[in-house]
């Protein structure tokens, strides 16, 4: 996919805004990474001919780029393309035929350019990602009102469907305000039925959770609901999910699939 499209979009602007396009130098055949390379921790024992297995650290991934332009150029458009090209943090980086697959990147090992004398050529750069691994856009649910929720389904615990289409667990964000008594649940259904409870939040008391960063914030001032949880944060499997949820709630979800 990096090297059949030719548009892509970087830090929210299109290449075609600067007559660039990316473009295949010198082979018919196209080499893509697909995985993160990964590195195996293990520890030797003396007397042991196996090592015992630790864990798998990921790699960034790179990958090269070639962009070339559709007309002579100018300083003054190749100081355009410098000055969005050249950041100093990670930016989202997507191609026109993949727009649902979003990596993070910045340049690495400076950005050369290719020309034959007569303002026409191509630049080449190398792109590093903050991690092995890519992402879908945000996706935002709607707010769901679980009182109103359980008078349509009757039941003290609706069903809410979220689903997750990559290829890895995700830990949502999600944002909760607390309309009537008793604990806040939510039961995943499709994860071995694991609980999410928060105990003694108040009528209106309003919450956000970071499942992934594992951040906990209420409305309430100086009040901390660390120890009102049960430190069991909401994970979303593959497929579609179905969150049976208390219904004495606003809330709201938002997260991105995450793909190797």
């Amino acid at each position: 996919m990096i090297s059949e499209s030719q548009h892509f979009y970087f830090d929210g602007r299109k290449s075609t805004e600067f007559g660039i396009i990316n473009v295949q130098v010198g082979s018919e055949l196209y080499n893509e990474p697909m995985l993160a390379t990964r590195t195996i921790n293990e520890v030797y024992i003396r007397g042991r001919k196996e090592p015992y297995f630790i864990d798998v650290d990921e790699q960034p991934i790179t990958f090269e780029l070639r962009f070339g332009f559709l007309e002579p150029w100018n300083d003054r458009l190749i100081d355009e393309v410098l000055r969005w090209l050249n950041v100093t943090d990670y930016k989202p980086f997507y191609f026109e035929g993949n727009i649902d697959k979003v990596y993070y990147v910045m340049p690495v090992d400076g950005i050369e350019k290719i020309h034959n004398g007569l303002k026409q050529g191509y630049l080449e750069l190398r792109m590093r990602t903050d991690s092995g691994r890519a992402y879908s856009h945000s996706i935002t649910s709607k707010v769901y009102d679980t009182s109103n929720l359980g008078k349509i389904q009757n039941t003290k615990y609706p069903i809410i469907e979220i689903g997750n289409r990559g290829h890895h667990p995700i830990y949502p964000q999600i944002w909760i305000e607390k309309i009537g008594d008793g604990d806040i649940e939510i039961y995943n259904k499709s994860n071995d039925n694991k609980l999410f409870r928060f105990k003694n939040i108040e009528k209106g008391e309003k919450l956000f959770i970071d499942c992934s960063k594992e951040i906990i914030q209420t409305s309430k001032k100086n009040t901390y609901r660390y120890d009102d949880f049960n430190d069991e944060y909401l994970k979303i499997v593959y497929g579609v999910n179905q969150l049976a949820v208390s219904n004495n709630m606003k809330i709201e979800f938002a997260y991105r699939y995450i793909f190797s």
